[in-house]
């Protein structure tokens, strides 16, 4: 695998124009960008008979299982004035349970190609999971150990949720379901702030969800954004006081994302805090935490110790290098499959359908309701590790001398060496560690490094278009 060539200068000019702009978090979903995923069609028996040849040869295969829902509650504005995601409004319980049953048909779909697998942790997105009545939540672990009897004893399974939903019943249901963690998406704990999402949170939601969680042995992550309208580094240190003051342990603090044609991106920009402004609050947000015990696991997640009910998870990102496969089922779920040992081209990202109806279409023809995937070349497939480990803010050389043969310094020597120069990062012969303000330029790196594949990849697809246009233009000149 060749060197990746990019001058001292093409990378300083790139970090200089590139500072003061706005972050926007993307590596979440790997390399390539969505964008790029244009094979309709997914080779699901190749991609089974490698998860199987692979299991043979390491004698384990750990899968992490993510499970989404489509819907969400009406907010004003819709989809909480900033939300990306493609979602569906709530219609009611028959509607949900109507869907749910097609995620047990989709479960089953893979059932025979996860025989022997693990279950290292599974996460209950959407969407809005805790929709949900109580007696699904048994229901949906049900299919969870269908699909995987051997769960490991570290696994963490999540439920994600809004703090209005949840009610002791049911969260005495997920407890009992054989869940052990929620995840809270409060946002803002300044009601005044929150309301601008459109959602009816109350503080009061925020602390009985809390009680209840730690009442019924669960471990519980509150998400809060920095970077919001009219936010100030004195009201987001005032949300993470009150968290810490409530003995949250696992809170995670992620910079807004702006863009599409949300409420936020066309009609409260003004009021969003500036590039320089949002790196303050990161520098604040991170130093508060850090002075109050708490350890910096990710880019945006903290953590501090003594959680008698927490695991070992990591959002995002996954702390096994030599294989990455998550499962998504629901609508509009992501499943990742590799493996730097299997052939370059057999490795896989791909998305189910955005589309409710076409995704219960295909379910109802007995079919994987892929909508769209990308065949990673290794090349690529390496740039989807880095990725990772760029959010895990560690990336150790060792690990990819042994699995690509090279040295991932030495392939992007130019851009570590201007982090280091530049206090973002740390080098030493056995890993790179981001340091200073360099996780909260995470995603500005990562499209850095992958800048000349991506030219690569525009080329591929202008090319592809071009010829595509070729033949239906000779079409009509013989009719």
């Amino acid at each position: 695998m060749p060197a990746t060539v990019l001058s001292p200068d093409f990378v300083n000019n790139y970090l200089d124009s590139h500072l003061g702009e706005r972050q926007v978090n993307k590596i979440q979903h790997g390399f390539p960008s969505p964008r790029f995923w244009n094979e309709t069609s997914v080779p699901l028996d190749e991609i089974a008979e490698d998860r199987i040849h692979l299991r043979e040869a390491h004698g384990t295969s750990p899968v992490f299982l993510y499970v989404g829902v489509p819907y969400c509650i009406q907010t004003d504005p819709g989809k909480c004035g900033y939300c990306l995601f493609p979602v569906e409004e709530f219609q009611g319980n028959a509607a949900l349970e109507n869907y749910y049953g097609y995620v047990e048909r989709e479960a089953e779909m893979y059932r025979e190609q996860m025989q022997g697998s693990v279950l290292a942790g599974a996460y209950f997105g959407g969407g809005t999971s805790n929709l949900y009545k109580g007696p699904v939540y048994h229901r949906l672990m049900d299919m969870v150990r269908r699909l995987f009897p051997e769960i490991s004893e570290q696994a963490d399974l999540t439920l994600e949720g809004i703090p209005q939903l949840f009610s002791r019943e049911k969260m005495q249901a997920i407890s009992d379901s054989g869940m052990n963690r929620i995840s809270m998406g409060v946002q803002q704990v300044n009601e005044r702030l929150n309301s601008f999402s459109g959602r009816k949170q109350t503080t009061k939601h925020v602390i009985q969800s809390l009680e209840w969680a730690r009442e019924l042995g669960l471990s519980a992550n509150v998400d809060l954004i920095f970077g919001w309208p009219q936010q100030t580094v004195d009201t987001m240190l005032e949300d993470l006081e009150t968290l810490v003051s409530w003995d949250v342990y696992d809170i995670t603090h992620y910079e807004l994302n702006v863009g599409g044609p949300t409420d936020f991106a066309l009609n409260r920009f003004h009021e969003l805090p500036s590039t320089l402004a949002n790196l303050e609050m990161y520098r604040a947000g991170r130093d508060f935490l850090l002075d109050r015990g708490y350890r910096q696991l990710s880019t945006y997640n903290f953590r501090r110790p003594g959680d008698p009910a927490a695991h070992d998870f990591r959002e995002g990102y996954t702390t096994r290098f030599d294989h990455l496969d998550t499962l998504g089922l629901g609508y509009a779920a992501i499943t990742f499959f590799g493996n730097p040992a299997l052939a370059s081209g057999r490795s896989w990202s791909f998305i189910n359908q955005r589309n409710l109806a076409q995704y219960k279409a295909a379910v109802d023809n007995g079919r994987f309701p892929v909508e769209r995937g990308y065949r990673h070349t290794s090349e690529d497939w390496l740039m989807m590790l880095l990725f990772r480990s760029l959010i895990s803010t560690e990336i150790d050389r060792t690990q990819y001398a042994a699995a690509f043969g090279l040295d991932i310094y030495d392939k992007f020597a130019t851009v570590w060496d201007a982090l280091a120069e530049r206090g973002y990062a740390r080098i030493t012969p056995e890993r790179i560690t981001l340091t200073g303000d360099g996780p909260f330029y995470a995603p500005m790196i990562s499209a850095l490094i992958s800048e000349e594949r991506y030219r690569e990849l525009r080329e591929e697809a202008a090319r592809r278009k071009k010829e595509s246009v070729r033949p239906a233009a000779a079409s009509r000149s013989g009719q």
